[in-house]
C-alpha cells in the first residue's frame, strides 16, 4: 500500500486529506510540523509527502531542504500544498530546493487526488528524474528569508486590518450594549414616572386649589399673601418638574405657546438666586430687544434652574454666574464651522459659571442619562438630559465650552418667532374667573380633591354632587339626572372607569356634557384606551383659574376639541372677554 506523509499544522486540513487519501487507497501518516515530519519521514520513508509551508518549529521550505539534503528521503516526490505561499517568487523557491509539486490551496478533492497519482506515477515510470543538487545554503537561507518577510508583513497587516475589524465590532456591540442599557434605563424611568404622577399630581392638586383659593380672598396688602406665593411658586415648580420628568421619559407633551423669553428669564430670576446662593453673584446681561419665542414656559425656567444648579455645584467656595440673552443670524458658513442648526434666526441663551469647568472626556459624556461627577447621592445625572431633551423638542441646539479651571458656558439655540414678544404675566385675576350656576356632578375616589373641587366649585355658585367611584357616579347620575348639567370625572377609578361610567350615563342622558381629568399621563390613558376618541380631558394638577374656564366652557359648548385621543387631547377654550387659553 503507497503511504503518504502528510503535514500541516491545522488539524482541519490534515484530517480533510487523510479523509480523502484513506478514502482511495492510501496509507497515511500525518504531522503537525516540519520537525515532527523529517523524524516520521527518518524512521519510516513514506512514497510521497504532502506539506504545508507557513508551520512553527520546521517551516516546508526548510522541511524540504532537509528531506533533499538526505540520501534517504531525497528521492521521495514532495509536493507543496499552500494557501500562504502563492506568489511565483514563492514557487520558484520551492521548486529550486526540490518539490515537484507547488499546489495552492484549496483545490478540488478529484483534481487534487489526480495532481498526486499522477506525481507517484511519475516516479514510478521514471517520467520525473528527482532532483539531487541542493542549492548552496546561503542562497537559499537568502531567498528563504525574503519570502518569509514578505509572508510575515502581510500576515501582520492582515493580523493588523483583523484587528482593527474586531475592536469596530466590540465598539459597535458595546454601543448597542449600551443604547440598550439606556433604552432599559428609560423604560424604568417612565414606569417610575408614570407610577408616581398620578399621586403626586392629586396632592399638587389640592395644595394649588386651596392656596389659590385663599390667595384670591386677600387683599392685596395682606401681609401673609407674600408667603402663600412662595407656596404656589414652589407649587408651580414641583408640577414643572414632574412634567419635566414625564417628558424626558416621553410620557408627555410638550404645552408651546408664544413667550416673551426675556420675560420667561425674569421670573424665574428670584429664584435662580435662591439656587445659587449668596455667594456666587448673578450677572444678568438680556438683550434690548424683546425675543419672541414658542415654547413651553415651564420647561424654560426648569432648564435654567437645572443649569444654575450644575453652576453651584462647579463653584463650591463661590464665583460668578452669568446668563444672557441675544438673537443671532445662523447662515449655512455657521452650520458649516459648528456642525449643527439651520439657517434662520435664533434666540441664543448664555450661562456661564466661573467654576472648576471640565475636560474632553466628561464634555463628551455630559448630556448622557445617570452621567455624573458629583458625590454619590448629591446629584441624579439627569438635569442635563433633561436640558437636552428639552432643547431637542423644542428644534434648538446647545454648545458647551469648558476646560479644567476655566468654568463652563452653555448657548442655547431657539428658533425666534416673528412679531412682537407676548407679555409673560398670566397671573390670574379674581375677575378673569368665570362663574355659574349650573349642577355639577364631580368624581373622583381622592376625598381631598373631591372636597376641594366641591368647595371651589360651590364658591363659584355652582350646585355640586358628588360620588367616590364609578359605580356611585352612575347611581348618583340615575337619581338626580334631570339637574346635572355636566359630569366632571376623573379617568381612572374603583369599580368602573371613567369611560365605562360614561357609556351608562349617557345611555341615560346621551347629550350630557362630560369633562374627565386624570393625575396620570396622557400617553398611559390613551395607551390603554381608557377614553372614547373625541373625549375632553384636562390633566391634573387642576388650578382653580384652569378648572374655572374649562368647566364654564365645557357648559357653554365652547371647548373645541384640536386632537383625537391617542395622539394627545388639546383643546382651546373660547371665553366671552376675546382671549383664547390653550
Amino acid at each position: 500500500m503507497r503511504h503518504v506523509l502528510v503535514v500541516d499544522d491545522i488539524a482541519e486540513n490534515r484530517y480533510l486529506l487523510e479523509v480523502l487519501l484513506k478514502g482511495n487507497g492510501f496509507e497515511v501518516q500525518s504531522a503537525a510540523h516540519g520537525a515532527e515530519a523529517l523524524e516520521s519521514a527518518r524512521k519510516e520513508p513514506p512514497a510521497l509527502i504532502v506539506s504545508d509551508i507557513l508551520m512553527p518549529v520546521m517551516d516546508g521550505y526548510t522541511f524540504c531542504r532537509e528531506c533533499k539534503a538526505d540520501k534517504r528521503l531525497r528521492c521521495i516526490p514532495f509536493i507543496f500544498y499552500t494557501a500562504t505561499y502563492t506568489e511565483k517568487k514563492d514557487q520558484a523557491l520551492a521548486m529550486s530546493l526540490g518539490a515537484d509539486r507547488f499546489v495552492i490551496k484549496p483545490q478540488e478533492p478529484g483534481e487534487l487526488l489526480a495532481l498526486i497519482r499522477e506525481t507517484l506515477s511519475d516516479y514510478l515510470t521514471g517520467a520525473a528524474q528527482p532532483s539531487v543538487d541542493v542549492p548552496p545554503e546561503e542562497e537559499v537561507l537568502r531567498e528563504h528569508n525574503q519570502v518569509l518577510f514578505h509572508k510575515l508583513e502581510k500576515k501582520m497587516a492582515d493580523l493588523e486590518q483583523a484587528n482593527r475589524e474586531l475592536e469596530q465590532k466590540i465598539l459597535e456591540q458595546q454601543r448597542t450594549e449600551e443604547q440598550l442599557r439606556q433604552a432599559q434605563k428609560m423604560e424604568a424611568i417612565g414606569r417610575f414616572s408614570a407610577g408616581i404622577a398620578h399621586d403626586f399630581n392629586n396632592m399638587l392638586t389640592v395644595i394649588f386649589g386651596y392656596g389659590a383659593m385663599m390667595l384670591m380672598n386677600m387683599s392685596s396688602d395682606d401681609p401673609q399673601r407674600d408667603k402663600l406665593d412662595q407656596i404656589l411658586a414652589a407649587a408651580e415648580r414641583a408640577r414643572n418638574l414632574t412634567r419635566s420628568l414625564l417628558i424626558f421619559s416621553r410620557k408627555q407633551e410638550l404645552k408651546r405657546e408664544r413667550l416673551n423669553l426675556n420675560g420667561s428669564i425674569k421670573n424665574v430670576e428670584m429664584l435662580l438666586r435662591r439656587i445659587i446662593g449668596e455667594d456666587i453673584s448673578l450677572i444678568m446681561s438680556l438683550s434690548e430687544e424683546e425675543i419672541a419665542i414658542i415654547a413651553d414656559s415651564g420647561h424654560i425656567e426648569q432648564m435654567l434652574m437645572n443649569l444654575a444648579t450644575n453652576a453651584r455645584d462647579a463653584m463650591p467656595t463661590g464665583g460668578m454666574l452669568s446668563l444672557g440673552t441675544d438673537v443671532v443670524e445662523i447662515d449655512e458658513e455657521f452650520v458649516k464651522m459648528h456642525g449643527f442648526g439651520t439657517p434662520g434666526r435664533y434666540a441664543v441663551i448664555s450661562v456661564s459659571d466661573t467654576g472648576v469647568g471640565m475636560d474632553a472626556a466628561t464634555l463628551q459624556r455630559i448630556f448622557e442619562p445617570f452621567f455624573t461627577t458629583k458625590e454619590t447621592g448629591k446629584g441624579t445625572g439627569l438635569g442635563l438630559s433633561i436640558i437636552y431633551g428639552i432643547i431637542q423638542q423644542h428644534k434648538g441646539h446647545i454648545n458647551v465650552y469648558s476646560e479644567p479651571g476655566q468654568g463652563a458656558t452653555f448657548r442655547i439655540y431657539l428658533p425666534v418667532m416673528p412679531g412682537d414678544a407676548p407679555d409673560n404675566d398670566t397671573t390670574p385675576c379674581r375677575q378673569d374667573i368665570p362663574r355659574g350656576h349650573e349642577t355639577i356632578l364631580v368624581v373622583d375616589d381622592d376625598t381631598a380633591i373631591r372636597d376641594y373641587l366641591e368647595l371651589f366649585l360651590t364658591e363659584l355658585g355652582y350646585r355640586v354632587f358628588s360620588a367616590r367611584d364609578g359605580r356611585e357616579a352612575i347611581d348618583v347620575f340615575r337619581e338626580k339626572m334631570g339637574q346635572i348639567d355636566l359630569v366632571l370625572m376623573d379617568v381612572i377609578l374603583p369599580h368602573k372607569n371613567g369611560r365605562e361610567a360614561a357609556r351608562e350615563i349617557r345611555s341615560m342622558k346621551s347629550d350630557i356634557k362630560v369633562l374627565f381629568n386624570s393625575g396620570y399621563p396622557s400617553d398611559l390613558v390613551h395607551g390603554r384606551n381608557l377614553l372614547e376618541s373625541g373625549e375632553l380631558m384636562l390633566m391634573k394638577p387642576l388650578t382653580p383659574s384652569e378648572l374655572a374656564v374649562t368647566v364654564r366652557a365645557a357648559l357653554d359648548g365652547e371647548l373645541l376639541v384640536l386632537s383625537e385621543v391617542g395622539k394627545g387631547t388639546t383643546f382651546t377654550v373660547r371665553l366671552p372677554i376675546g382671549r383664547e387659553v390653550i
